[in-house]
């Protein structure tokens, strides 16, 4: 049998073991089977190795995205871009949805990643914004939240949508004065946006499931992989998993064009399902497999949505809104413990928390602690109380410090002065929590570095700082929070998130260090090379 072995070297080379550095690593086939000096490594080559010279660049693991939505993120890279950075305006968004029209006389006009706090003027899209784009098929801009989307009018009338539909839990029409929708459809009611045969997944969270046929299903999901190994991501934890996700991992994968590990976690409308066919625990393989379940307890912090104690700012009655009954949160979660699963539970908002931990503490109560390593997603704006009941629960906040900088000036306009706790990392650390991070794609872009940026400096768009200095994390710390600390968060830490002997060999290179350049400059670093099983899956061009 054909022995693959390669020598990575001459190069600053980070494990995310320990601190200190090493002079090499040796691979054979997938995975590393020696760290140390060249000459150690050299010792347990059986053949000659191919030696990857590093030329003084640096190597650390491939980053782990413990909370993204690949194939959300790559369905809606081939749509209009109306961020902030494309579409500064309404009239801009306008513009560019009707250039699409223009171009493709049928089928629906689709965007993605806008923001009502992003644009000069502070307001967001109508259905009479989007009516000016077409009239007689569907218009549709996903907020970029990942919890609503804004149609026209037209889009509203196939979907049944009048002055007289309620909202559902969970969820909310916008509506003008006299009760008619203005195109706005919020968390639970994007039901409505998914046609008669679409997935529907009622009160268990935002369905932004939109339907497509298979090939431009798996082109989309090869594109968001490709851009995630661009950002030197070689694991993902999908946090919303439906049939229609599933299929599409299985088709990739049968094509043998399946690279990033895949850890898949089931939406709660499903529990059912995965009752019955009794998954009491992952079912896979180290490059594709079921690793528990999703919950929602709240909407969103960048949509205004999230379940706060005290309402937001300039109203006395908006205090966002949650998902589910009061019991049935915990009804469900107990479900999937008893089951051996791991859970992971939306939380943004203060209340929203509160209802995680008291869930979580009557199943320990009942059944005591495990190492089931259930998780709290977003954790956006935690009391100092609730971090202290955190981590006695032993749970794991699973954070997106990019919320800060892309949207912390929004933020702060809504919330006031509680804006300046939004994920307080520092804090967080100090109680002794395990650190993760990760991107929330497509709500942020899978950037690694942005997000290790975002939680060493706190500092938005605006280039102000939220928050103090005790809440930020060095960079050892935030780059651990992304490599060993998420795939510690799935388990996982036995096969990726370091460079050790045994695990695989996933490993990204770098255009700097990261730990000696200055915090203004982690922005400029990009990854040059990314490899998985190591084997190259992305290398730049000269003019990358």
């Amino acid at each position: 049998m054909d022995i693959s072995e390669t020598l990575v070297m001459n190069g600053t080379i980070r494990t995310m073991a320990h601190a200190s550095l090493v002079e090499g690593f040796l691979i054979r086939d997938a995975r590393i089977v020696c760290v140390g000096t060249e000459q150690e490594c050299r010792d347990e080559a059986i053949t000659e190795p191919a030696v990857f010279d590093l030329n003084g660049a640096t190597v650390l693991p491939g980053f782990v995205d413990a909370h993204c939505h690949p194939l959300m993120f790559g369905q809606f890279s081939s749509w209009i871009d109306c961020g902030w950075e494309a579409a500064p305006g309404i009239e801009d968004v306008v513009a560019a949805l009707s250039r699409r029209a223009a171009g493709q006389p049928t089928g629906p006009i689709r965007g993605k990643g806008f923001h009502h706090g992003n644009v000069s003027e502070r307001r967001s899209l109508t259905r009479h914004d989007l009516d000016r784009v077409a009239n007689d098929r569907e218009v549709l801009v996903f907020h970029s939240s990942g919890h609503g989307a804004i149609v026209n009018s037209w889009a509203l009338e196939m979907a049944g949508v009048t002055a007289e539909t309620p909202d559902p839990s969970g969820g909310h029409f916008g509506r003008e004065a006299d009760g008619t929708p203005n195109g706005e459809v919020w968390d639970a009611a994007a039901d409505a946006l998914t046609g008669t045969r679409g997935v529907k997944i009622t009160n268990n969270g935002p369905n932004f499931h939109l339907p497509e046929d298979t090939e431009s299903m798996i082109a989309h999901l090869s594109a968001a992989q490709r851009t995630l190994h661009t950002a030197g991501v070689t694991s993902v934890v999908d946090a919303q998993v439906t049939a229609r996700e599933l299929h599409t991992y299985l088709r990739l994968r049968e094509r043998g064009a399946l690279t990033m590990r895949v850890e898949m976690l089931i939406i709660s409308s499903l529990l059912g399902e995965v009752e019955a066919l009794g998954l009491g625990g992952r079912l896979g393989d180290d490059q594709l497999a079921f690793t528990g379940i999703k919950l929602y307890v709240d909407g969103a912090l960048t949509a205004a949505t999230a379940r706060f104690e005290e309402p937001y700012c300039c109203t006395q009655e908006d205090f966002g809104y949650v998902y589910h009954a009061p019991g049935e949160l915990a009804e469900l979660l107990s479900r999937a413990d008893k089951l051996g699963l791991q859970t992971a539970t939306h939380a943004q908002g203060d209340a929203a928390i509160q209802i995680v931990l008291d869930a979580h503490a009557a199943m320990q109560t009942v059944d005591g602690p495990s190492d089931i390593r259930h998780r709290i997603e977003h954790f956006g704006a935690p009391t100092v109380e609730q971090i202290r009941r955190t981590a006695e629960l032993k749970l794991w906040p699973v954070t997106q410090p990019q919320y800060i900088r892309r949207y912390g000036d929004e933020l702060v306009r809504a919330l006031g002065d509680r804006a300046q706790r939004i994920t307080p990392l520092g804090e967080m650390r100090d109680a002794g929590l395990p650190l993760v991070l990760s991107s929330d794609a497509p709500v942020c872009p899978p950037h690694p570095m942005e997000a290790i940026y975002a939680a060493v400096t706190r500092r938005t768009l605006a280039s102000d700082t939220l928050g103090t200095a005790e809440q930020c994390l060095t960079v050892e710390q935030a780059l651990r929070a992304h490599t060993l600390g998420a795939a510690e968060s799935i388990h996982r830490e036995h096969a990726v998130g370091s460079l050790e002997t045994g695990k695989f060999a996933d490993f990204v290179v770098l255009s700097a260090d990261p730990v000696i350049v200055p915090a203004d400059e982690l922005l400029t670093i990009i990854p040059t090379q990314t490899w998985v099983n190591g084997t190259p899956v992305f290398e730049s061009s000269s003019s990358a």
